[in-house]
C-alpha cells in the first residue's frame, strides 16, 4: 500500500513537472522578466546607498565652501568699507592740508607784492619787473 501511495505520488509529480515545463516552454518572458526585475531591484539597491553617500558628501561639501564664500564676501565688504572710510579721511586731510598752504602761500605772496611795492617806491615798470621776476609771469599789455 506504501508503494502504491507512493507511485501515485510520483505520477502526480511528474504530472505536475511536465505541466509546468510545457508552460515555461510557452511563456519563458514572464519568468525572466521578474528574475530580472529582482536581480535589478537587489544590485541597484546595494549601489544606491553608496550613491547616497556620495551625494551627501557633494552636498555638504558644496555647503561648506558656499559658507566660506559668504565668509570672504562678508570680510571683504568689511574692508571695503574700512578703505573708503580711510579713503574718506585721506582726502579730507589733505584738502584741509591744501587750503591752509594755500592760505600760506596766498598771504606770503601778499607780503611779497607789498614789499615790492616799498621797495619800487611806486615805479610801475620796477613793480612789473620784480612781480615777473618773483612769480614767473609774463605780464601782457
Amino acid at each position: 500500500m506504501a508503494q502504491v501511495v507512493k507511485a501515485v505520488e510520483w505520477i502526480a509529480f511528474k504530472k505536475a513537472a511536465s505541466t509546468c515545463w510545457l508552460w515555461l516552454k510557452n511563456h519563458w518572458q514572464i519568468p525572466f522578466i521578474i528574475a530580472w526585475s529582482m536581480l535589478v531591484y537587489f544590485v541597484s539597491r546595494r549601489n544606491s546607498d553608496a550613491i547616497i553617500e556620495v551625494l551627501n558628501a557633494r552636498k555638504d561639501s558644496y555647503e561648506k565652501q558656499l559658507n566660506d564664500l559668504k565668509k570672504r564676501h562678508n570680510d571683504e565688504i568689511i574692508e571695503r568699507d574700512r578703505l573708503i572710510k580711510r579713503y574718506h579721511e585721506a582726502v579730507s586731510l589733505v584738502e584741509k592740508k591744501y587750503a591752509e598752504k594755500e592760505k600760506e602761500l596766498s598771504l606770503r605772496e601778499k607780503r611779497r607784492v607789498k614789499q615790492i611795492v616799498s621797495e619800487s617806491k611806486g615805479n610801475p615798470d620796477v613793480i612789473k619787473k620784480e612781480i615777473e621776476k618773483s612769480f614767473g609771469f609774463d605780464f601782457v599789455d
